[in-house]
């Protein structure tokens, strides 16, 4: 999983392994009856340590609510990849959004530098920038508990985070990509488990939250 400037950023989605590129497969569970009306917020989040946390993809850390939304975005599509096999989901900033955007891929490289290629010391968690559905603070600040933490931090559940069943607990996550290169352009792509219609679902949801 990298990111990298417009043409490189592959935000591969997280599987059993958490640091393994995501293997081609089916839709993300429940997205294809999410399309009607799916109402739920994009959100990104950088790494903080928290000793407490023993589960999820980073151990030790939770995640930060990091101000940047799908409020921040301009426009998002669907489109298949240069390959013609893959289905990915094309992202423009606002201008605002595009500014915050820079700030966090400059900090997640600055907080552990290197080639995050080949330098391990160079792919610390704080060099992730997880993209979720529907996270919230209350989510964050259940992350001690392993169960809860393995739980939301599945691939994304569109039907049940935009259904907001008060007592489910959904599958929340899109991505947790790491940043090889601050990205000042204000566009990225995200790739995953993505059926063509998963991915417009998804695309949906993010410019009309």
């Amino acid at each position: 999983m990298r990111m990298s400037d417009m043409s490189r950023v592959r935000a591969m989605a997280i599987v059993a392994a958490w640091l393994a590129a995501a293997a081609c497969g089916s839709a993300p569970q429940g997205t294809p009856g999410a399309s009607t009306s799916p109402r739920a917020v994009v959100i990104f989040t950088t790494w903080v340590p928290d000793t407490k946390v023993t589960g999820g993809p980073e151990p030790g850390y939770e995640p930060a609510l990091s101000g940047l939304t799908s409020h921040d975005i301009k426009s998002a599509a669907a489109a298949i990849d240069a390959t013609g096999s893959a289905w990915l989901i094309y992202v423009t900033f606002t201008p605002q959004g595009r500014s915050l955007f820079a700030k966090l891929t400059s900090d997640n490289v600055a907080a552990c530098p290197g080639d995050a290629n080949t330098v391990p010391a160079a792919q610390c968690p704080q060099r992730h920038l997880a993209i979720w559905v529907g996270l919230t603070q209350a989510d964050i600040d259940r992350w001690a508990d392993p169960a809860f933490a393995a739980q939301v931090t599945q691939p994304f559940d569109l039907a049940c985070i935009s259904r907001r069943t008060p007592t489910a607990t959904c599958h929340k996550l899109i991505s947790n990509p790491i940043t090889l290169e601050p990205i000042s352009g204000g566009e990225m792509q995200i790739g995953g488990v993505f059926t063509q219609q998963s991915a417009t679902a998804l695309a949906s949801a993010m410019t009309h939250s």
